[in-house]
């Protein structure tokens, strides 16, 4: 066994033991739980939920489950956790899983499956609480929807290399992926991971392009016209795999087909070319035949991303599938970029680094929707870290330790700087000691923190990768042209991760108890943005942050709300099945505000400040609201103020806004963002709670 896996191996065992023993979970929960991280940062989920569950008389295990947005396909994970490293002193090279290993995990997760698809699950086996009676039961309820079952085996130890398997269950398509220790080195070492080579020669042959030397040399662009039926194609295999580039940069698109795309594929098809902007594609290499004179035959497109215009491309899709709509007659117009990472900037950096997030911000869009630049070299995420490796945190002991809280912007800096910093096995315990493991946060714990405090708990509901990409390009972003105080502006975030990690070990208990129906993340998300809420975001966080602990009046507060917060999301409305389907709605967090709960108790007044200033989550969601207003229309707005006025139905203030708002579209004026805010919660309660059909 390599050097490096020895590494590996190493640092697994640390995290899973700290997971574990600050979280109260089994070592296997807790592996699942982190190496779920991995599985979301390298593009093989969005979100997956821990559902630690397993039946030894059925034959039947289930640790880790997700649905894809469409509810198409499942993922289900199954762990194969081995205790090694620090744990047992083991040599690392005994850490081997055996086929038959292998086989009989895979085996027990086709046995969950059959038996609900069967309905013979949850039954009387899985118990109410648990979140693997949700999967069964939603696997149940979608069974006619479903089409695809990826089964994921995740192990800290290392597999002998095996073909690609697939199988069939109830007319449901299964593919197997194994996540060994060698997997996941290969993924670390390389992190500038390789996408999706797109050979065209399986799709109807080589595409005719022209191509376009850029006079630096730094790149070429090649255009072509690509057809829809191509598009929809690879968008059914690879689907949002399409929409990444590499761990730094993700495009957080929805699946919903957008109308006026939707209408021109039913409706217009020969006109598609001439309304739509295409796809901007990004790729590392491509092979091609040149034809002279600018032309060439493409056929091999290595690392395919599209950077912009993944709306396009799912919509092609969807509308095909659900539509039943021909793409024969659909063109479409496709930019693609190879960039030579020859040339460099800055010493180390790619100059795909660079320009790849450009491309995708400043390409001309359908829709509002923007892609997310996740670059870890984008500001301020530079600036955060040089804080984080520099700012000594107060001895919560009133003591003399040196400790700091470690921004991890780009995954494994932490381990990297350790392994840099220190050769010996005392220089790396002096190391520890001063950058905690638990003081250490990634980008998507950054995110996280940041949008439950804001009132986001449904998007941090949606997944580390989701969250982040809207907390980078909507609330940083107006950060940075705010020209913030960087360094506050870090305390303060570590005033919210001493929130979060804490309120996150007391509902972990609860759940380990029985007294929660686990949801851990969820209730930690909708519990800290709930007390964010109730205190009007006016914590004194300089407070927190020197004492490095959250106040024990505090945290009981938080543990009260997180109880009404339980009952809360567990109570889903009938159209929702799974309790974490509904976090991700803003329903739940608009519901969640109507309920009656305990204002804070008068000791908490002693960590307001009276002068802390509100901040915004962003003006694209300002613009949206005044988008969302302005697309409805002079007459739709008249129509609803008038419904809500012969019927006595919302406020007066509500019909008077909705009255407004008609005569201000009418008069070709655009509305201010504080009308279009109330004006769009108007319109959404008419809907959810007085039957108004627009």
């Amino acid at each position: 066994m390599t050097e490096n896996m020895t590494e590996l191996q190493n640092n697994l065992a640390e995290e899973v033991t700290a997971r574990a023993e600050s979280a109260q979970m089994m070592r296997e929960e807790a592996f699942t739980d982190h190496f779920s991280e991995y599985l979301m940062e390298y593009g093989e989920v969005d979100q997956i939920e821990t559902t630690a569950w397993r039946d030894k008389n059925l034959g039947a295990k289930i640790d880790g489950s997700s649905f894809d947005d469409d509810h198409e396909t499942v993922t289900l994970v199954i762990s194969m956790w081995k205790e090694c490293g620090v744990l047992s002193n083991d040599d690392f090279s005994t850490i081997n899983i055996t086929n038959s290993e292998i086989d009989s995990a895979i085996k027990r997760v086709k046995k969950f499956f059959t038996l609900c698809m069967d309905g013979k699950l949850p039954g009387n086996r899985i118990d109410v609480g648990s979140p693997a009676y949700d999967i069964a039961k939603t696997i149940w309820e979608l069974k006619d929807e479903l089409t695809t079952v990826r089964i994921i085996v995740a192990t800290n130890g290392v597999t002998k290399p095996r073909e690609g398997e697939t199988d069939e269950i109830h007319g449901k398509n299964i593919q197997i992926l194994i996540w060994d220790g060698n997997r996941l080195l290969s993924h670390l070492q390389n992190t500038a991971r390789k996408g999706i080579s797109i050979d065209f020669n399986e799709y109807g042959g080589p595409i005719k392009c022209v191509k376009q030397e850029s006079s630096s040399g730094k790149y070429d662009t090649y255009l072509a016209f690509v057809s829809g039926n191509v598009l929809a194609d690879l968008y059914g295999i690879h689907k949002t795999r399409l929409l990444e580039k590499n761990v730094r940069v993700f495009l957080s698109q929805r699946v919903n087909v957008n109308k006026g795309i939707r209408d021109t594929i039913r409706n217009e098809p020969d006109m598609f070319c001439a309304y739509n902007n295409g796809i901007t594609v990004y790729a590392e290499s491509i092979d091609f035949v040149d034809r002279g004179e600018s032309i060439v035959d493409l056929s091999i497109v290595n690392d395919f991303q599209i950077v912009n215009g993944g709306q396009t491309t799912a919509s092609l899709y969807h509308t095909r599938k659900k539509q039943r709509v021909e793409l024969n007659d659909i063109q479409v117009q496709m930019k693609l970029m190879v960039i030579h990472d020859a040339e460099v900037i800055e010493g180390e950096e790619r100059l795909s680094d660079i320009l790849v997030p450009k491309i995708g911000k400043f390409s001309n869009t359908q829709n509002r929707i923007q892609m997310s630049d996740l670059s870890a070299n984008d500001k301020p995420h530079p600036e955060i870290f040089a804080i984080s490796k520099n700012s000594v945190a107060p001895d919560p002991t009133g003591g003399t330790k040196t400790s700091y809280w470690f921004y991890e912007k780009s995954r494994g800096a932490w381990n990297e700087t350790r392994n840099l910093e220190s050769n010996t096995q005392a220089q790396r315990k002096s190391w520890d000691a001063k950058y905690p493991r638990s003081q250490r946060f990634d980008k998507g714990l950054f995110s996280k923190v940041w949008f439950a405090h804001l009132g986001k708990p449904n998007v941090v509901s949606l997944g580390p990768q989701k969250c982040f990409a809207r907390f980078h390009t909507t609330f940083l972003a107006e950060r940075v042209k705010e020209e913030t105080d960087w360094p506050k502006f870090f305390r303060k975030t570590v005033g919210l991760l001493l929130i979060w990690k804490a309120v996150e070990k007391e509902v972990g208990i609860k759940t380990r108890t029985g007294e929660f129906q686990r949801f851990r993340q969820n209730i930690t998300a909708y519990t800290i943005a709930l007390f964010s809420h109730k205190t009007d975001h006016k914590i004194d966080f300089e407070i927190l942050w020197r004492k490095q602990q959250v106040p024990e009046d505090m945290m009981d507060y938080l543990m009260e709300i997180s109880n009404y917060v339980h009952e809360h999301i567990i109570r889903t409305p009938d159209n929702i099945s799974i309790v974490t389907e509904y976090c991700k709605k803003e329903d739940c967090w608009k519901a969640l505000l109507k309920r009656t709960v305990p204002n804070p108790p008068p000791s908490l007044k002693k960590y307001i400040n009276k002068s802390e200033k509100k901040m915004s989550v962003g003006k694209d969601v300002d613009e949206e609201n005044i988008q969302f207003c302005i697309q409805k229309g002079d007459d739709a707005w008249g129509a609803l103020a008038s419904y809500l006025k012969q019927r006595d139905f919302g406020t007066p203030k509500a019909r008077s806004q909705c009255g407004n708002m008609a005569r201000i579209l009418k008069g070709g004026r655009s509305p201010s963002k504080t009308l279009a805010y109330s004006c769009r919660q108007a319109w959404e309660n008419a809907i959810s709670s007085y039957s108004w059909k627009p």
